[in-house]
């Protein structure tokens, strides 16, 4: 589910989605790692609660659109749950319509599905850090990490491994797919980039993508070398 949620976290005015299943309990969520987790909790619960009225005020709704002074939420109804998203105002509701129809049939498919057994993983994975794949939008800005074959972290992304391993700053970061167990060294660089939907994220250049044969929102165990 998350794959499908960060495909629609791409879609420009997306600042974060969740599905939320029966009762408001959200089953799958991705969200920049700033935002308060209770807070979410509360806005799934307060959309769902029946004596509330927001599924239900307009009998059934494709699309129920909450505007505020500073953004907007969306959510999009499913069988027995729905897709939350938060975007700022001047999201494109068109285009994010044609989004949600296709992740809609997708995330259907997931809820319907029996859950997967337990994957084996990686050893020691619980004390690892977990941060997901992505890469900049414009790949030129980033000629540099691209040439040079580096992963690229925010200053809040440096500041949240140093934090989470209680280390000195680093220069270097092992990344390891989750799912394939494929790891690699490399050095990494600070980019300065304003949009907040990089921060808690890794990015990586193209030939780090395809020596760890990860896509864009897989997630990577991190750790300092």
């Amino acid at each position: 589910m998350d794959a499908i949620l960060q495909k629609l976290n791409a879609v420009p005015g997306v600042v974060g989605s969740l599905v939320c299943g029966h009762g408001g309990v959200p089953v799958a969520c991705v969200f920049p790692p700033l935002f308060d987790t209770a807070i979410i909790e509360g806005v799934c619960s307060a959309v769902a609660d029946p004596a509330e009225g927001a599924m239900n005020a307009a009998g059934s709704p494709e699309l129920i659109d909450f505007r505020y002074g500073d953004g907007r939420i969306v959510v999009k109804p499913m069988h027995d749950a729905f897709v939350l998203l938060l975007c700022t105002k001047k999201v494109n509701l068109g285009e994010l319509t044609i989004s949600l129809n296709v992740a809609k049939a997708k995330l259907e498919s997931c809820m319907a599905a029996p859950p997967a057994p337990p994957s084996k993983g990686v050893a020691g994975a619980s004390n690892l850090l977990e941060l997901p794949v992505c890469h900049l939008a414009d790949r030129t800005k980033g000629s540099s990490f691209e040439q040079f074959g580096m992963a690229a972290l925010t200053p809040a992304t440096v500041t949240q491994i140093a934090s989470f391993y209680k280390s000195e700053p680093f220069k270097k970061l092992k990344l390891t797919n989750r799912v394939n167990g494929v790891a690699g060294v490399f050095p990494v660089m600070v980019v300065n980039e304003s949009d907040s939907f990089y921060d808690g994220k890794i990015i990586l250049c193209s030939a780090i993508e395809k020596k760890l044969e990860t896509v864009q929102g897989d997630g990577l165990l991190v750790e300092i070398a």
